[in-house]
């Protein structure tokens, strides 16, 4: 299955998220703050971040399914290999196809 989202497509040690905070190129898309920064890999990678003032664990992971859902879909069309790191900013859920399209707007640059 091409469309998968394993655990190597996944930003999960801290010194990769503070080298992305320091020397990633960012932009604002509607709620998201997105880092991003090419990497060496044959894959993209995402990295969420989501503070406790998006709302409760409840609405956190929902974003943060629909995030992942969205970048799952959106990797094949991009053919440039970034680490991607998306902090998410209050606000109410929307479609998944919105979260596709702010993805990929934040992946062109």
């Amino acid at each position: 299955m091409p469309f998968l989202f394993s655990r190597c497509q996944r930003l999960t040690k801290k010194s990769e998220f503070e080298e992305l905070y320091s020397t990633g190129s960012k932009r604002t898309v509607g709620p998201f703050l997105m880092h991003r920064k090419p990497n060496a890999l044959e894959h993209s990678r995402l990295g969420l971040s989501v503070p406790r003032r998006v709302g409760n664990a409840v609405k956190r992971n929902k974003l943060k399914r629909l995030c992942r859902e969205a970048f799952r879909l959106s990797s094949s069309t991009h053919p440039e290999r970034l680490d991607i790191l998306i902090t998410i900013r209050p606000h109410e859920p929307m479609d998944l196809d919105t979260y596709i399209e702010m993805i990929e707007a934040g992946v062109s640059l």
